[in-house]
């Protein structure tokens, strides 16, 4: 394959602004590879198996799956020759298109010639007896899955020798491709997998794919091209010569598929999903003898791979339907075609890719653990919430550089409940909480101080007692979200500032309130002497105009003119007063 800058390159990733912290996506990596630091997840490559257990499951749409689909559209720009290798399973994603319609959508959309993966499952299978009638292994593990194969390679690279050293399907119908029309053509995948995306962007691969469309992607590309309804108007259609090799697609398909003579020599057993493979890689070691094991990484193998479950297709009608159309042999797929006469070599050879990075001492454990208030056994909850199925782990993904230290769920919520209990308990406003029926369940000091009743004493009554009903109706809350003002009670002789108000997500109702009552009196006070100063200015004024008239009398001048000025002194201390009292 011509180098075109792919190779290598991270196929998936952990969009920045839809993660939300959740860590749902580390509770689901079978392996981890999800690091979470500065509030925001990203998959970690060297660790990763791309069996697309966070891709499934994230509630934020925040993965984004790198694809080739650009690529492959360059390439029927360019006039390229594309030659099709299509998963069986495309039956369960588009369930109104049978091989013979897909193949000419396909070449709708610029394929030059389609065949089933099947082919090369096939070839993959020969492989397999001419291994297992050898002898050459004692225990065998399957490696027509890639995701599984990375797992083995990765974290469990002991077991490599029990690998069967064969490509997988889609590789070996690219090489059984490639031999039969020729090097310069280019072969794409199309299915439901995301491990086989990571094949193709590896360089030590050998570029035996040129690139990889899962369904969801051919799918936008159909519509985009308006074929989505499409009849039976292509006639050289090859395929597979038989259907036994699709079963490799399922759960057990693998031994389905084979030779009856291997059950005679080894106890077979299929380990699908990556919770059963991993299980059974623990188990495994050089102890055991004459186990041929099939893993899938994904639950009933391909039927349930990752774009497919993404899509909701993984149902039993499309189980069902997938079933009955491997079945069916048409006349025109019983051709033997020029790729699967081919002949080439199949084997590989799969080496260590594990990462080993390191480990913290028990102190470096210890003083990460007492980060998040773990000083003991009983502190050891061992939630999963973080992610990880221990503190321990989480502690030395901490160290690893993998977890931040305080993505600790029962250390969140204690340290939520510590700032909320110090700032109740030290509020310097008084607080009372009620329940739905307005009975105090909660008051704190700076309430039973003002109120001059303790804790106990308020618990249990109704908040009614001792505010007035006018101001504390329930019944308002939908019109009135919150209640604030000043606040007179004369049952206990005492004036509040104070608001009301319901917290929905506990369905508590809350009351804080301040006692302004010496702060009222002094400020009625200050109106009354107010009010006596102005009513003495008022008087002399009066008593004043009275004088100046019988002087201006006396002097000739108008008297009109000095009422009018005494007047007007007269009005503002009025107006004056007024202000006041309002």
């Amino acid at each position: 394959m011509a180098d075109d800058g792919r190779k290598n390159e991270i196929i998936m990733r952990l969009k920045k602004a839809n993660c939300r912290n959740c860590y749902k996506c580390v509770r689901a990596c079978p392996v981890k590879s999800i690091s979470i630091l500065g509030d925001q997840a990203k998959i970690e490559e060297r660790r990763c198996m791309y069996c697309g257990k966070c891709y499934l499951v994230c509630p934020q749409d925040a993965r984004d799956l790198i694809g080739d689909l650009d690529s492959v559209k360059q390439m029927v720009a360019n006039g390229e020759k594309i030659y099709i290798s299509l998963s069986s399973t495309f039956s369960m994603y588009f369930p109104d298109f049978n091989l013979r319609n897909m193949a000419y959508a396909l070449k709708k959309l610029g394929a030059n010639h389609v065949e089933e993966t099947a082919i090369g499952a096939k070839r993959v299978l020969e492989e397999y007896m001419d291994i297992i009638n050898s002898r050459q292994k004692r225990n065998l593990l399957s490696s027509h899955c890639p995701a599984t194969n990375y797992m083995i390679q990765k974290y469990f690279p002991n077991l490599i020798k029990w690998m069967l050293p064969v490509v997988t399907p889609l590789e070996a119908h690219a090489l059984m491709m490639k031999k039969a029309y020729g090097d310069d053509i280019r072969v794409i995948g199309i299915g439901p997998c995301i491990a086989y995306r990571k094949l193709v962007a590896q360089e030590q691969e050998g570029g035996l794919i040129d690139a990889y469309v899962n369904y969801e992607e051919l799918e936008n590309w159909m519509k985009e091209s308006g074929l989505t309804d499409v009849t039976d108007e292509d006639s050289d259609t090859y395929a597979v010569s038989t259907y036994k090799s699709r079963y490799i697609d399922e759960a057990n398909g693998l031994f389905m598929s084979l030779n009856e003579d291997v059950k005679k020599r080894y106890t077979l057993w299929s380990a699908d999903g990556v919770t059963r493979a991993a299980s059974v890689l623990k188990d495994f070691n050089d102890a055991i003898s004459g186990h041929f094991v099939e893993l899938l990484s994904c639950n009933d193998g391909c039927l349930g791979g990752p774009i497919v479950r993404l899509m909701h297709k993984d149902t039993f009608e499309s189980k069902t339907h997938w079933m009955w159309s491997i079945r069916e042999i048409p006349e025109y797929m019983t051709k033997v075609n020029p790729s699967e006469a081919a002949e080439v070599d199949v084997r590989k050879e799969y080496h260590r890719m594990d990462y080993r990075p390191e480990m913290p001492t028990e102190e470096q454990i210890a003083d990460l653990l007492l980060l998040v208030g773990k000083r003991k056994k009983e502190d050891m909850l061992d939630c999963s919430g973080c992610g990880y199925p221990t503190c321990r782990a989480k502690a030395i993904a901490v160290f690893q550089g993998m977890a931040d230290p305080y993505m600790c769920i029962p250390h969140a919520r204690d340290s939520a409940e510590l700032q909320s209990n110090l700032l109740f308990d030290n509020s310097p406003s008084g607080v009372l909480v009620m329940d739905d029926n307005m009975q105090i369940v909660q008051a704190n000091f700076a309430a039973e101080k003002i109120l001059g009743l303790s804790a106990e004493e308020l618990s249990g009554h109704l908040v009614t007692d001792y505010i007035s009903k006018s101001f504390i109706d329930k019944s308002k809350m939908m019109e009135i979200p919150n209640r604030s003002g000043e606040l007179h009670c004369d049952a206990i002789g005492k004036i509040f500032s104070a608001i009301f108000f319901k917290v929905y997500r506990r369905n508590i109702y809350m009351f804080i309130f301040d006692d302004i009552t010496e702060h009222y009196q002094m400020i009625e006070n200050e109106k009354a002497v107010r009010r006596e100063t102005i009513q003495i200015a008022k008087n002399v004024v009066e008593k004043q105009m009275t004088i100046a008239q019988e002087i201006a009398s006396l002097l000739g001048n108008s008297t009109a003119e000095t009422k009018l000025a005494f007047n007007k002194i007269r009005d503002s201390l009025e107006k004056s007063d007024e202000g006041w009292e309002s």
